[in-house]
């Protein structure tokens, strides 16, 4: 019931051209028409009326089954990372520090460091790091991701009131600003 197109063929067309989730929502519920909308390459269908919440957890489901990061956050593949004297190897999770002194990390604040160290020099929102590092979702107003940054920045000797590694994005959320050497 889409002026000049119908959803079917939109869908279609969507499907041809790449890799983005399509959720139908539409006034047609009958099996039949879930079942071709499906078949078209719809990952999921709600016929209307809905209750508001089903449908976000609908998108939620959907974009967990997809993980679709945009290309220009997917890791990267490297064995170890060196920035500001400090590096650290991804296969052991040794992180050195400038002075030669291993410092050890908690599971947390390694997988939150290889996500920044994988997206250096980019703004990443609250809800992407929980998303790349926890793969979980994030709460509304979720702030548990502060404190591993925290926690990490204390680990970089990073000072919090000038952070000089780990930069917050007011509004927006955080960004390493430290150049990054991938190695392997």
């Amino acid at each position: 019931m889409l002026p000049g197109e119908d959803g079917l063929s939109l869908c279609r067309d969507l499907r041809a051209r790449g890799n983005v989730p399509v959720i139908m929502l539409t006034a047609r519920g009958e099996e039949t028409d879930r079942i071709v909308g499906l078949e078209l390459g719809a990952d999921d269908y709600v016929p209307k009326p809905f209750n508001p919440r089903e449908l976000l957890a609908r998108v939620k489901s959907v974009l967990r089954r997809t993980r679709s990061l945009p290309e220009n956050l997917q890791p990267d593949a490297a064995s170890g990372f060196r920035f500001s004297g400090w590096a650290l190897d991804v296969a052991t999770r040794n992180l050195t520090s400038p002075d030669g002194v291993v410092v050890p990390l908690s599971g947390t604040e390694f997988s939150l460091l290889r996500v920044f160290l994988a997206h250096a020099n980019r703004v990443l929102t609250r809800e992407q790091l929980i998303d790349m590092m926890l793969s979980r979702d994030a709460a509304p107003f979720d702030r548990a991701i502060d404190v591993q940054v925290s926690r990490l920045r204390h680990r970089l000797r990073d000072h919090a009131r000038e952070p000089e590694i780990i930069k917050t994005v007011r509004g927006q959320g955080y960004v390493f600003a430290a150049r990054v050497e991938a190695a392997g």
